[in-house]
């Protein structure tokens, strides 16, 4: 239950302590592999375990039902995109690499982290399965944010926030991570796009 603030804590001092004698960008993309490693794989594999880790992540043939809550978060993230020219700023062919590749990491990881461990372990308790974690997940954001070139703090934080609580849904009512995980990576492409 507290994990969510060591998480902050711990990933705060890696992003300023990576930024300090290597620059931001540096610190942002080698701030998410330490993310990722420490708290969405080592931690989430320790916490859980391996089998339930497996069976949450488990690929799930899409119904007619799953579909259009599937689809619901990547059209608005696509309007969301246009409407307030929120998108990542890619100055660079590497950057754009970099950015297409954090969406796949912050995909699997983060759903595993912010929405797998809280389902595993709060399945029937509303406020711990989805708005303990969506409050931490969205104030993670302002890390990474605070780092990344061209950035909106504020609207990166508030959009993750209504997307996190929508994954949270999402997993709960098909009992698996899997979908969460793409919309994740898909929302985090088109955000590139």
């Amino acid at each position: 239950m507290f994990a969510p603030i060591a998480v902050i804590f711990s990933m705060y001092i890696v992003y300023r302590q990576l930024a300090q004698p290597y620059g931001n960008q540096f610190a942002w993309y080698a701030g998410f592999w330490v993310y990722w490693i420490s708290w969405g794989a080592i931690f989430s594999f320790t916490i859980v375990g391996k089998k339930k880790i497996f069976r949450l992540i488990r690929p799930r043939k899409p119904d007619k039902s799953t579909l259009p809550f599937v689809a619901f978060p990547l059209i608005m993230t696509v309007i969301f995109r246009f409407l307030t020219g929120t998108q990542y700023a890619k100055p660079t062919t590497l950057w754009t690499v970099l950015l297409v590749s954090t969406a796949f990491g912050n995909g699997f990881f983060e759903e595993i982290l912010w929405r797998g461990v809280y389902l595993n372990f709060f399945p029937k308790n509303i406020f711990y399965r989805m708005v303990w974690p969506t409050f931490w997940f969205t104030l993670w954001h302002y890390i990474p944010g605070s780092l990344s070139p061209n950035s909106h703090v504020i609207g990166l934080m508030i959009g993750s926030g209504l997307f996190g609580f929508y994954l949270a849904f999402l997993a709960k009512k098909t009992e698996t991570v899997w979908w969460c995980i793409v919309c994740h990576t898909l929302g985090g492409i088109l955000m590139v796009a």
